[in-house]
């Protein structure tokens, strides 16, 4: 038994009505969603290059001229386009001398920090108003007749536009030209930092649970976040965005993983699309403050302090009652259930999940033992024995676990009087499988495939089993590894001193599975697992390029920068929607790869537009964008469903480190497009488009329940075929 319809059904009692498991869930989407998606996406304006240019000599810098007419003399350039990092060479002496008519020098004092200076500056001579026109045109004939016709870098500096941004980090620190490279790494050690803090925040919510690594996350990222405001170097700016990245996955995924183990089945397809919907809400709720705000210091405060409330989260959220059954925790999963009733107005009493386990088990083997006694009837082999337990799809299974690994018949007697007799009933099994193996070595070929599949079902579980039947020995890192998690508990889980201990540790030891542990490296053991594991991280590669690419790529598609992101925000938020339609008539696998194909194909027929059309490469961009949101939207709630319950976390985690390292190369597709506007954009169909392929090669989940153990996700879709389409609820 892997608990997973009792859980299921728990889940059902606990939020048949009331309103609080609704506002729990809104709660954890949010926390999966606005946050993060000022965290990630903040850097588009606070790291964004406006408009630039070298900035001119000194002699002509505070003469008052304006920027068009400074850079005409200048800077060189053609048609109104000029050059970012080049300017004429102008002999300073020469400058001086030709201008001498026309200006004056003087001594001003000016504040550097906590200290005066004196510095000299030059500033045009008094005129009579009529004259100033007269003053200006012979600067002008003055300055082109002293600049040569051969160019150099800058040498005073630069002047950037401040058309649509005031200040920024690149504008602070002068990072164009030779230091144009330092907003693209910093992006990159973002994702970096992203990388590893997945893989560790998903080893330790499979370990500790998923209600304390959030609560650690919360309470390190908020204070990084709001200190990034600080930085008074961008290099100690980039530390603090590579500390912050390290929290940004986790973050997104565990809230989302814990939501979608919390609700009952009915509920599971909302909870990718509400996040994809929040999160395109809060993206697009940072264009406004951004273009509110244009300041790079006043937007991060804004997109980081508010987030102090999120420290509110101590007292909401539960722990995963899942995560405690694989645990073995089974009464601190009825606990879990049981407040989230009592909240919502339902009473549910005290042993309601043992009493749905044994309903659920006594249902199986009624409905075994009708199986059962229809094959004896039909091969002859073993007739009249009704007292035989379910011959379901678990009957191998327990079979060999029974002959393979010997239980202690010590720990059997402790179980449920119940199983006193179950020996019994499990010997004459063993003889009556006995006698059916005899028959089925004569059967055809077909039927030898289907005993295959069956006996590698039976060694998947035996080893799952092998785990919950080990001996009492305690070793002193199992001893260890029991005080961290009884450390854990008790700083971040608020028990109830009304409890019988006792009672709770009865129930564990009698009805759990056993420790259920899991690491990455089971992923690897299982070949169903692993295949499916490894469709599922090249299309996170696939979906997180192309999807962060198109989001970092705004500035290059030739409009207004917040009314570009904007648009690429509130597009995405129809698309959840038609996700959502979608995936719940159609499945997940053909509508992942319909959609991935299509946003695909929108983004390489930018190729085709000119670039003096750019809205016509806009519109496609955001075709492109609302494909590749609702592909993310279905493949969230798909690899939620894919991946079994004690695994799921650190699986997600690994594939996430995989798909980061993808990632990484996220700002330099971006920049391809200094050469070709939709060269980032072919680079990004191309991608969505083989993704969306692969997708097919993975099995549906629509309608089936949440695997729980290794045994159950190895099992789970080892027979699809790949042309198959979802089955009418109706039908079944």
């Amino acid at each position: 038994m892997t608990w997973t319809k009792e859980l299921d059904e728990a889940a059902i009692l606990a939020t048949k009505s009331g309103h609080w498991h609704i506002v729990l869930f809104y709660l954890l989407c949010g926390l999966a969603a606005i946050p993060t998606s000022f965290l990630v996406f903040s850097q588009v304006f606070t790291n964004a290059t406006p408009e630039h240019w070298c900035a001119p000599p000194p002699q002509l810098q505070h003469l008052g001229l304006s920027d068009e007419l400074l850079r005409t003399l200048t800077i060189p350039g053609e048609h109104g386009v000029y050059e970012s990092c080049r300017t004429y060479d102008i002999d300073a002496d020469v400058l001086r001398e030709a201008l001498k008519h026309y200006v004056e020098e003087r001594t001003v004092t000016i504040k550097e920090g906590n200290a005066f200076q004196s510095v000299k500056i030059y500033q045009l001579i008094v005129v009579s108003k009529g004259k100033e026109k007269d003053l200006i045109a012979n600067i002008s004939s003055a300055v082109l007749s002293v600049r040569k016709n051969t160019t150099s870098p800058c040498a005073h500096g630069w002047r950037f536009s401040s058309q649509q941004y005031q200040d920024t980090l690149v504008t602070d620190f002068s990072l164009v030209c030779d230091m144009d490279w330092l907003p693209r790494m910093c992006n990159t050690l973002f994702w970096v930092g992203s990388i590893f803090g997945n893989v560790f925040f998903g080893w330790m919510s499979d370990r500790y649970g998923r209600r304390p690594t959030i609560l650690l996350m919360v309470f390190l990222e908020v204070p990084l976040a709001i200190a990034s405001s600080f930085a008074k170097s961008y290099w100690a700016y980039v530390a603090l965005r590579v500390a912050g990245g390290l929290f940004f996955p986790a973050l997104y995924q565990l809230p989302f993983i814990l939501a979608l183990e919390l609700m009952p089945p009915g509920h599971r397809n909302h909870t990718g699309i509400v996040v994809g919907m929040l999160f395109a809400g809060g993206m697009c709720l940072l264009s406004l403050l951004a273009y509110a705000v244009q300041d790079w210091y006043h937007l991060s405060l804004v997109t980081t302090f508010p987030f102090i409330l999120l420290y509110g989260y101590y007292w909401l959220i539960p722990e995963s009652p899942r995560w405690l059954v694989g645990r073995g925790r089974i009464a601190e999963a009825e606990k879990v259930f049981r407040n989230l009733a009592r909240k919502n107005g339902i009473h549910l009493q005290r042993g309601f999940l043992l009493e749905l386990h044994k309903k659920i088990k006594e249902e199986e083997d009624e409905a075994a033992q009708e199986e059962l006694a229809t094959i004896s009837n039909m091969n002859g082999h073993v007739a009249g024995y009704t007292g035989l337990p379910e011959k379901d799809e678990n009957l191998d299974r327990r079979i060999s676990n029974m002959l393979t690994f010997k239980p202690d018949l010590s720990k059997i007697s402790e179980v449920e009087e119940s199983n006193k007799n179950s020996l019994e009933k499990i010997i004459a099994l063993e003889v009556a499988e006995i006698v059916n193996k005899k028959s089925r070595l004569k059967k055809e070929d077909r039927d030898e495939d289907k005993d295959q599949n069956i006996t590698e079902a039976t060694n998947l579980n035996a080893d799952h089993l092998q785990k919950a039947t080990q001996t009492d020995y305690k070793s002193p890192a199992s001893t260890l590894r029991r005080k961290s998690l009884q450390l854990v508990s008790k700083i971040f889980i608020q028990e109830d001193v009304e409890e019988d201990v006792m009672e709770n540790k009865r129930m564990d030891d009698q009805n759990s599975e056993g420790d259920c542990k899991a690491s990455p490296l089971d992923v690897f053991r299982y070949p169903n697992i692993r295949k499916k594991f490894f469709i599922l991280t090249f299309d996170w590669v696939a979906l997180g390029v192309v999807y962060n690419s198109m989001s970092y790529n705004t500035p290059n598609l030739g409009v207004n920068d917040y009314l570009a992101f904007f648009i690429g925000g509130a597009v995405e938020i129809p698309s959840y929607f038609m996700a959502w339609r979608c995936m719940e008539r159609f499945g997940r696998r053909w509508v992942l790869c319909i959609f991935m194909c299509v946003g695909g194909v929108a983004c390489i027929s930018c190729v085709l537009v000119p670039e003096s059309w750019p809205w016509i490469t806009v519109a496609l961009s955001m075709f492109g964008r609302l494909f590749a949101a609702s592909s993310f939207a279905v493949f969230y709630v798909l690899i939620g469903e894919l991946l079994p319950t004690v695994l799921r976390a650190q699986a997600m985690g690994a594939a996430s480190f995989i798909a980061g390292l993808g990632l990484l190369a996220c700002p330099y597709i971006v920049h391809l497009a200094v050469y070709s506007r939709a060269l980032p954009l072919t680079i990004m169909g191309v991608l969505s488009v083989m993704g969306g392929v692969t997708s097919l090669f993975l099995p549906e989940t629509l309608n089936q329940p949440l695997p729980q153990t290794l045994g159950d996700g190895e099992m789970f879709g080892r027979d699809f075929k790949i042309l198959s389409c979802v089955e009418r609820q109706s039908d079944k």
